[in-house]
Order: C-alpha cells, then structure tokens, then sequence
C-alpha cells in the first residue's frame, strides 16, 4: 500500500509536469463533426479524454448554454465578448488523437466567417480561450489526482486502523482466555493438595487393612 501511495504522487508529479508541457500547444485546423467538416483551432493536452471532457462542458457554461453529446458540444448563441460583440456560434469536439494525449476542437463562427487562420483579427482571441481553459483543465487535473491520492492514503490509514483494532480484540480474548486457563491452573493445583491428602489418608487405610491380614503358614 505504502508502494502504491509512492506510485500515485510520482503519477500525480509527472501529469502536472505533462499537463503544462501539452498545455499551451493550440495550432489552427479542421475536424470533420457529425459529417460536416469545420475551420477552428485545436488544444493538445495530455490529461485523458473523459476528464477533459467533463472539464471543457464545464468550461463552456461560461459562454452560453450548452448543447450535445458526450464529445461533441455546441452553444449556438454564445457571449465572447473577447471575440466579437455579437453572439459567437461556438462547435466543439474533445477526443483523444493517440495514447496519452487528448484534443479539444473548436470552431467560432463569427459574424459571417469561421476563426481559423493567423491572419484573422479574431485568432488570437479564439487563441486565449483554449490557453485560458488548459489552465484552467490544468487545475482541475492536478485538484482530481490528489483528491485520488488522499483518497488511497485515506483508505490505507483505515485499513490500519481496522488491522489495529482487529488484532487489539484478539489480544484482548486471548489475555482473557489466558487469565482462565490461570484461573483453572491455580483451582487445579487446590484441588491437587486435597487429592494427595485423600491418596495418603487412602494408602494408609489400605496398609493398615494390610496389616491385619494374617500370614499363611
């Protein structure tokens, strides 16, 4: 269990070391969604993909109300001040491109025109949100894996705790069975005096019966 507890915190050290060195990797693309292909920017990030899921569904309420499934999230009139005043349809995807590493998709169309090239004014704005949410994923990332390892360091300590009071009730009906078994020994050894004293008082009667029996000549 101490082995395990080790093993967790070293995981939990590595994935906060992985989740800041994906992180910051967002670079403009396409993703094909529910058949219809889209022009937006992308986020590599190397927490798993069903966390990153719940963290990104979360993340979008900010904006707007969200709409999908499990993977696949829209918001169709969504507030991003930071992109353009006038409502932003937002179409986004998170799954997973290779082991280890996750990816969020999102597409913005905004006023006429879908964010996903360097040189449109908008970029770098669409660019701030995904950075703003890996650190935000970053967090609740870091926050999911040490509540996990309190979680086996909780129950390895009440583990303990129950061997403890397991083997304390064992001792104690085993020092009370003890005391018993000396309890038996002590009556043994009263009751064994008076056994000799009737043995003696029996042996002298039998010779002295003895005694009287006349010798055949």
């Amino acid at each position: 269990m101490k082995f395990k507890i080790t093993y967790l915190i070293t995981v939990l050290l590595l994935s906060i070391t992985s989740l800041y060195t994906y992180g910051q990797s967002v670079f403009p693309g396409k993703q094909t969604i529910d058949k219809k292909e889209y022009l937006g920017l992308a986020l590599s990030n190397s927490i798993p993909e069903k966390y990153l899921n719940n963290y990104w569904e979360a993340y979008l309420n900010k904006f707007g109300k969200v709409k999908g499934k499990r993977g696949v999230y829209t918001i169709e009139k969504a507030a991003v001040p930071s992109v353009s005043p006038n409502p932003v349809q937002v179409t986004s995807q998170v799954n997973s491109e290779q082991k280890n590493q996750s990816k969020v998709f999102m597409a913005l169309y905004v006023d006429g025109n879908y964010v996903g090239n360097y040189s449109d004014q908008t970029y770098k704005a669409a660019e701030s949100i995904l950075k703003d949410f890996s650190d935000y994923a970053s967090l609740r990332e870091e926050s999911r894996l040490a509540d996990e390892a309190f979680t086996v360091a909780e129950k390895s300590y009440q583990k303990q705790q129950k061997d403890i009071e397991d083997k304390t009730k064992e001792i104690e009906k085993s020092e009370k069975k003890l005391a018993e078994l000396r309890a038996e020994v002590e009556k043994g050894k009263t009751d064994s005096v008076q056994s000799l004293l009737d043995l003696q008082n029996k042996q002298k009667a039998l010779e002295t019966i003895k005694a009287k029996i006349p010798a055949i000549k």
